[in-house]
């Protein structure tokens, strides 16, 4: 479910995993999702009931792992009538995967990658390390405790893929010690969204 992420863990000895830049708790929000479906508080749902159960609400497309794990059908009809979503993946490399950018931010893991994803018309999310600062056009998210918390990811809505905005956060939460910049090559994307890369060049934001 998580893909090629390069935050998932490296290794499990029965305990501990090693190696793990991961912010999710999973013995939180993941744990209790799995937990409310082993009761049956889980209801299986047609995707026209799903888009009524999303109906005015802002939503996230998955707490745990890759949305593009989910068929984009799912998505298409979770996010029919919700007012606004966030969204992230780390399989945008993937020309099988690549449709789930519709709906969420690249997840960036150097300046290289966000700068393909500027390049490709896609909003993108980068953690910094330690000593990384934001580049020109990428915003600190509203949302964290460097920007003072201004916003809340229902009110900001610049996590959204196609439309969305070039974000940046400090490393934080229970994976910030093993956060370091990756040293592998930067993505190399197509343009996705053609008129903003027109935007871009137009206004250089």
């Amino acid at each position: 479910m998580c893909g090629g992420c390069i935050h998932k863990a490296k290794a499990y000895d029965g305990t501990t995993w090693s190696e793990r830049s991961c912010y999710v708790r999973v013995e939180q929000a993941p744990l209790g999702i799995y937990r409310a479906r082993a009761r049956g508080n889980v209801p299986r749902v047609t995707l026209s009931e799903l888009s009524e159960l999303t109906r005015g609400r802002p939503v996230r497309l998955g707490t745990y792992g890759d949305p593009a794990a989910v068929p984009l059908a799912v998505w298409d009809a979770y996010t029919a009538n919700a007012v606004g979503w966030t969204g992230y993946t780390h399989q945008s490399s993937n020309k099988r995967l690549r449709d789930v950018l519709k709906y969420c931010q690249i997840s960036a893991d150097s300046p290289g990658d966000s700068l393909a994803a500027r390049a490709s018309g896609i909003g993108s999310f980068r953690v910094l390390a330690q000593g990384e600062s934001a580049l020109p056009f990428e915003m600190v998210c509203p949302a964290s405790e460097e920007a003072g918390k201004v916003a809340t990811c229902a009110t900001c809505k610049a996590c959204s893929g196609l439309d969305g905005a070039n974000v940046v956060i400090n490393s934080h939460g229970i994976g910030s010690g093993h956060h370091t910049p990756s040293k592998r090559r930067a993505l190399t994307l197509p343009v996705l969204n053609p008129a903003r890369v027109h935007h871009h060049s137009q206004t250089g934001r």
